[in-house]
C-alpha cells in the first residue's frame, strides 16, 4: 500500500474545505428563506384563518370553494394593491337576509362597517375594517340569477328573462374576502 503524498492530502483538504463552505452557504440560504418567507407567511395565514374563524359563519353556510394563503400577493400592475384570501359559500336564504346575518357576525367579530360601495346594485357588497387595519369584504348575490347570467354569457348577452329575475331570490351566493394589507381589491 502506498502512502499518500503531500499534494494529494492537500488536494483532499481543499475539497473538504470547499464542500464545507458550499454546505454552510446552502444552510445559510435555507435559514434565511425560512426566517424571511415561511415563518411570516405562516403567521399571516394563521391570522387570516383566525379572522375567518372569528366570523362564526355557521353550518347554514355551505363552503363551495376556498383560496386562503399567507404570502402577500401584490398585483403586478399596481404595487399598492394586494390580493385577498377568499372563501365562497351558498346559503339557503334570500340575499338581504343573508347580508344582514353576515353583517351582524362580522361586526360581532370586532370589525367596523366601512362602506357599501355599490348601494342599489343587484348584489350587496359591504366592506369592514378592524382596529388592526385588517379588512373583510362580503358580496352576496342571488344564486339563481348568477347561474342564469353565467349561462347567458356563454351564449351572448343576458336575456330579458334573466335580467328580470329577482336579485333578492335565494339561495344566496356569498363571497367573503379577507385582506391584511388594504381594501383596494
Amino acid at each position: 500500500m502506498t502512502k499518500p503524498n503531500k499534494n494529494s492530502r492537500k488536494y483532499r483538504k481543499e475539497i473538504y474545505i470547499t464542500a464545507g463552505i458550499i454546505l454552510a452557504a446552502a444552510l445559510a440560504i435555507s435559514v434565511h428563506f425560512i426566517v424571511t418567507t415561511v415563518i411570516p407567511n405562516n403567521a399571516r395565514k394563521d391570522r387570516i384563518e383566525a379572522i375567518y374563524s372569528s366570523l362564526n359563519i355557521g353550518s347554514e353556510y355551505t363552503l363551495t370553494s376556498a383560496n386562503v394563503f399567507g404570502d402577500k400577493r401584490v398585483y403586478s400592475w399596481d404595487a399598492g394593491r394586494t390580493y385577498s384570501s377568499e372563501k365562497d359559500y351558498v346559503r339557503e336564504s334570500t340575499v338581504d337576509v343573508t347580508a344582514t346575518d353576515l353583517k351582524a357576525k362580522i361586526e360581532k367579530a370586532g370589525f367596523a362597517f366601512l362602506e357599501e360601495p355599490y348601494a342599489g346594485s343587484t348584489f350587496i357588497q359591504y366592506h369592514f375594517k378592524s382596529v388592526k387595519n385588517e379588512y373583510v369584504r362580503i358580496t352576496v348575490s342571488s344564486k339563481p340569477r348568477d347561474d342564469a347570467l353565467r349561462k347567458d354569457s356563454a351564449n351572448a348577452e343576458p336575456s330579458t328573462e334573466t335580467l328580470a329575475l329577482d336579485p333578492n331570490a335565494g339561495p344566496s351566493t356569498v363571497i367573503v374576502k379577507v385582506n391584511l394589507d388594504d381594501n383596494n381589491e
